[in-house]
């Protein structure tokens, strides 16, 4: 432990990350001012170096290797005047595009011919980037990105290869869910957008703000620990290419959705702009739980509990369609050699849904113990904010300062009908829930070329996240089956309300996150002029990181101790839950809090590492490192009903190595091979014994303190053939073994089920994957990825030979076919995804058997069109075939899925059409 507490002190003194390259890209595309026609063999020169290039019959040319600086531009042509351009700035590791027009000389030629070749071998950056990158990896550029004209990042990384989203949000690597994969920000690792769940929701973040996106599906020392499936780097732009302004304004319609007439809750004031402006909070002041609990209901306590928000307010409303706008701005300042630069995006977005679903449970022996129809609408609404400054000192010294806030709000309304056929009663419930969350992430970052050998980039790193869930309401209430009787509301007749029965919860959850990392190259040896690639480097680096949450939740419950009969009781919801039914002799609220409603907790994670680059000669490339990782998870809170304190303290040392080889058959032939290990840890409400009433899924949600870390043994081997520079065909295969993965589980919460989570003693998932990159034509290409994935889990010493990992899918499969013809300023792409058969929960094979999510054929169509220079229209539909979301529990307990087997949820969202507009000022 001295030694840890060391590491982490060390860890704190330093700030972050990932080393730039010296040289740049100049770019672009050269016309003839009177035609704009192509400039076809002009010569462009570097002026005051050697570097220079010719463009081809498009009017393309591309210089690589340019030094970190600002120069000066010639262009000759024949027959042209001579062009100069001054003051083109050249960034590390960025592509600067100029597109100058030439015009002509009076000065005429008898006869010119000029003789050019069209070039077959179009360079695309992310498979030169991907080559260069020792890791099994894959990724998309800013150059791609602004071809697809995708809106945000969840639509961009559908086209990387072996990656699927689920849920529109969620990334999906190898088949794993999302708990094994680390999202990075600028190599910083992301908050949890879902605040429950090891998850990052894509779409918060814009397409335009985006310069490259990586994944890393094998690991690497100077990579995160925690990463089973993939490690997904984001990289957003700081320095811009020139100044820019426009506006975009998108307008969507969801099949089912869009027009139909629903209930929804009234709500505040600002509910629009996604914050409760406190119309649902409780009063200030309000008594405390201990104040309630110890003393017999007064007509005082009853007054404070009239002052809450209505119970019932509803109104009937026609959802209207989606609406998303956004702002993008851009500058660069100069402050005499010096320069500073902003990039900042504004979005609003305004989102409808509704859904109809239909539900099952079932008993031990596959029978339906009860069903039910829910009509479920909801109101999301997101506010999107991204600032990003650099300072220029010099091309070799550059401070960045990223900012990117959300504000995001889902409103819901949830109508329940069904039958519970054990008890003989029809079903009439309802539920009226407002969640908020803040997200905020801000890095303060350096880069630094200390010497033509050594190189140093920092990062600190502040990540905040409040959500905030006042006055879930839900209620039940039932009949006799069969009959016309009255809805009678359910009540307790005693003063312990239940969370289902008439309740009314409030939580509040605030986490605060600080990162930082430094991270150092050094050149061993001579630097290989020619190829880079072949230059020997060691890196080394260090990362910190320390997280605090405190969550706490509060509820209560309307209860009929006074056995206040049917003339009450069976009145309807919205005068039943009026305050002049409440009073120390009708019905009123008792307290239901417990112990385990509260709970606070920490993470410290200190890790160092150091990497060695060592190429031995032009074919064979090693990639050697090690990582060492101190995590000391905590948590604190009491046992439900005893109150008995809780401490989970879990300090773990892992060493991580990791090896990446890669031989060089020829140019367009590459075998590599990985070896690394990985960790994968609970997140701190997996951990937390706190209940939470699900009421969509109508179970109870529960953490597990005595949760342990698993620890992924990963191997990969994959063959790479590149047929042009553009092009990529991969064949791989890959193992992973599990010590302790953590699943979710069914088990019975007294006469109820719960979702819990559990650590199973061992597991292996092992598959084989095809990735195809392939040109048709110039304007005409084609994506393919395939995964077929075995998984087994062991079990308390006993073999499960036909149970997959929880949230292994068994197979993989993305298409996608892109054509492009930027000369008319046209888009169009349509792409096909699909996930095999994976469990959403295990059961324990006694009373619940296990829950399978069924796939779904996903069909998405994009359309983008710009007329001149300024504006583009955008259309799209997503999931044109609107194949039904369905979950299936396994009743007959053959450990696969069956016509015979109980469907447990099953709705379908609806196809999604959007019409689109961007205006480029």
């Amino acid at each position: 432990m001295f030694y840890a507490r060391i590491l982490i002190t060390t860890c704190l003194l330093a700030l972050s990350t990932s080393i730039f390259a010296q040289t740049g890209i100049i770019k672009g595309t050269i016309k003839e001012t009177k035609t704009q026609d192509a400039a076809i063999g002009a010569l462009v020169k570097v002026e005051g170096t050697t570097l220079g290039a010719f463009t081809d019959v498009e009017g393309n040319f591309e210089i690589r290797r340019v030094p970190a600086g600002v120069f000066k531009i010639t262009i000759t042509y024949i027959s042209f005047k001579n062009k100069t351009i001054e003051n083109i700035r050249v960034e590390a590791d960025k592509t600067t595009v100029i597109n100058p027009f030439l015009e002509e000389d009076t000065k005429v030629l008898e006869q010119v011919v000029v003789r050019a070749q069209r070039t077959t071998n179009t360079e695309v950056a992310v498979i030169s980037e991907i080559k260069q990158i020792q890791q099994i990896a894959v990724g998309i550029s800013a150059q791609q990105i602004q071809k697809t004209q995708d809106r945000d990042a969840s639509a961009v990384i559908r086209r990387v290869s072996g990656v699927s989203i689920f849920d529109e949000r969620f990334i999906v690597v190898r088949g794993l869910n999302e708990r094994y994969n680390t999202v990075l920000l600028n190599d910083i690792i992301t908050p949890s957008t879902e605040v429950d769940v090891k998850s990052f929701s894509f779409d918060l973040i814009p397409s335009s703000a985006i310069d490259r996106i990586l994944v890393y599906k094998s690991a690497s020392a100077d990579l995160p620990g925690d990463m089973g499936g993939g490690a997904i780097k984001i990289y957003t732009k700081t320095v811009p290419d020139g100044n820019s302004l426009s506006a975009g304004l998108s307008v969507s319609y969801r099949q089912n959705s869009t027009f139909q007439s629903g209930l929804v809750d009234i709500g505040g004031k600002t509910d629009a702009f996604g914050y409760d402006d406190g119309t649902r909070a409780l009063p200030n002041p309000f008594p405390s739980r201990n104040n309630i609990i110890s003393t017999a209901p007064t007509e005082t306590t009853i007054n404070k509990f009239k002052k809450l928000s209505d119970y019932y307010n509803l109104e009937q409303t026609n959802l209207r369609p989606d609406i998303r706008g956004n702002i993008n701005f851009s500058r660069r300042f100069f402050l005499g050699n010096k320069e500073l630069t902003n990039i900042s995006y504004l979005n609003y977005g305004f989102t409808s849904q509704q859904l109809n679903s239909t539900q099952a449970r079932f008993n031990f022996r596959g029978e339906t113990n009860e069903n039910f129809a829910d009509v479920n609408v909801q109101n999301n609404i997101r506010v999107g904010l991204m600032s990003n400054w650099a300072f220029i000192i010099n091309p070799r010294n550059k401070i960045e300062f990223r900012n990117l806030f959300n504000q995001l709000a889902n409103k819901e309304t949830v109508l329940r009908n069904g039958t519970n056929f054990e008890n003989n009663l029809e079903i009439n419930n309802q539920a009226f829930r407002f969640e908020q969350r803040s997200i905020y992430a801000g890095q303060l970052a350096g880069t630094h070329e200390l010497s033509p050998k050594t190189k140093l980039r920092w990062i600190g790193g502040l990540g905040y996240t409040f959500r905030l869930e006042p006055d879930f309401r839900r209620f039940t209430s039932s009949r006799t089956a069969g009959t016309n009787d009255a809805f009678q509301i359910n009540l307790q007749q005693f003063e312990s309300p239940t969370l289902q029965q008439a309740a009314r919860f409030f939580s509040v959850m605030d986490e605060i996150v600080g990162t930082g990392t430094v991270n150092i190259e050094r050149i061993l040896g001579e630097k290989n002029e020619d190829d880079d690639n072949l230059t020997k480097k060691l890196k080394a680096g260090i990362y910190v990181e320390n997280k605090d949450r405190l969550f706490e939740a509060r509820w209560f419950g309307v209860v009929n101790p006074n056995r206040i009969g049917q003339s009450l009781l069976t009145q309807a919801p919205e005068a039943f839950f009026q305050e002049e039914n409440l009073g120390t002799r009708k019905v009123f609220y008792s307290e239901g809090t417990n112990f385990d409603d509260k709970y606070a907790a920490q993470n410290l994670m200190g890790a160092a590492y150091t990497n060695a680059y060592l190429p031995f000669g032009e074919k064979f490339i090693a990639n050697f490192g090690v990582r060492g990782e101190y995590n000391r998870q905590q948590l604190q809170s009491r046992r439900r009903g005893s109150g008995s304190t809780i401490n989970v303290d879990n300090p773990v040392f892992n060493v991580l190595p990791s090896i990446n080889l890669s031989y060089k058959l020829n140019e367009k032939n590459v075998i590599r091979t990985a070896f690394s290990t990985t960790v994968n840890r609970p997140e701190f409400r997996e951990l937390a014994p706190f209940t939470y009433y699900d009421f969509n899924f109508d179970v109870a949600r529960r953490g597990n303190e005595n949760l342990k870390n698993a620890t992924i043994y990963n191997y990969d081997l994959r063959y790479d053939f590149s047929p042009s520079k553009s092009e990529l065909i991969s064949l791989g295969v890959f193992n992973k073994y599990f010590i302790n993965p953590i699943e979710a589980a069914l088990f019975y919460n007294g006469s109820t089920v719960a979702f819990t989570v559990e650590n199973s003693k061992s597991a292996y998932s092992r598959g084989v994957e095809l990735e195809v990159r392939k040109n048709f034509t110039k304007k005409f290409t084609g994506l393919f990825n395939a995964s077929y994935i075995a998984s087994d889990v062991k079990v308390a010493g006993i073999n499960d030979q036909n149970r997959y990992l929880q949230g292994q899918s068994p197979y993989l499969i993305n298409v996608g076919l892109f054509y492009a013809e930027e000369s008319k300023g046209l888009q169009a792409n349509i792409l096909y995804n699909v996930i095999g058969p994976r469990i959403f929960v295990i059961g324990d094979n006694q009373l619940s058997a296990n829950v399978f999510e069924i796939p779904r054929n996903v069909i998405d169509l994009n359309v983008t069109k710009s007329f001149g220079k300024h504006l583009e229209f955008k259309f799209s539909v997503q999931d044109v075939l609107n194949q039904p979301f369905k979950l299936v529990q396994d009743t007959d307990r053959n450990n696969k899925v069956t016509d015979s087997d109980g469907v447990y949820q099953s709705f379908r969202r609806g196809s999604y059409t959007t019409l689109g507009l961007n205006y480029k000022f």
